[in-house]
């Protein structure tokens, strides 16, 4: 079934305000298969939707919101991530590795990240902190470390609230 420009611009206009290309599908009555076409296309004739969205984001929010954003879609995908390891079908010792590099690659762009905008420096340590943590008890003390585990995403929700002015 054909749709119309207004459908395929209102897809577009809904993605580029930050609504995922999902989300932006189902409320413009189209496939994501369709919507994801449609971006495809649209960039190789020179209009990309990512860029698009970027700019929107600056303009429309300014760096400081930008910037928070940055940090949240990395930490959701870290959690989204330690998530599908929690149930993937791996030897625990390869998951442990798995999860020890994502932890440091966490705390990486969190201290890069802080260079950058010294309001998440304090952030930055006290993640830096849960990440000494979760090492230590990964080497010492595998069921302390199973226990506290599922907690990590509240403590640095709350950790972000606290130090990142979220």
């Amino acid at each position: 079934m054909a749709h119309s420009q207004d459908i395929r611009d209102r897809v577009r206009q809904l993605y580029v305000e930050g609504m995922p290309l999902n989300g932006a599908a189902v409320t413009c009555g189209v496939s994501y298969d369709t919507a994801r076409e449609w971006k495809r296309v649209a960039k190789a004739k020179g209009d990309d939707w990512d860029t698009a969205r970027a700019a929107y984001r600056i303009s429309d929010q300014g760096m400081d919101e930008l910037n928070k954003q940055l940090v949240e879609d990395f930490a959701r995908q870290v959690i989204t991530t330690t998530r599908e390891l929690e149930d993937a079908n791996i030897a625990a010792a390869d998951k442990a590795t798995l999860l020890a590099q994502l932890a440091d690659a966490y705390s990486k762009f969190s201290r890069s990240f802080s260079r950058l905008n010294p309001q998440f420096s304090g952030l930055s340590v006290a993640l830096d902190t849960l990440k000494v943590i979760a090492d230590h008890l990964r080497l010492h003390d595998k069921a302390a470390l199973k226990v506290l585990q599922p907690h990590f995403e509240e403590v640095g929700a709350i950790l972000g609230k606290r130090y990142g002015g979220g």
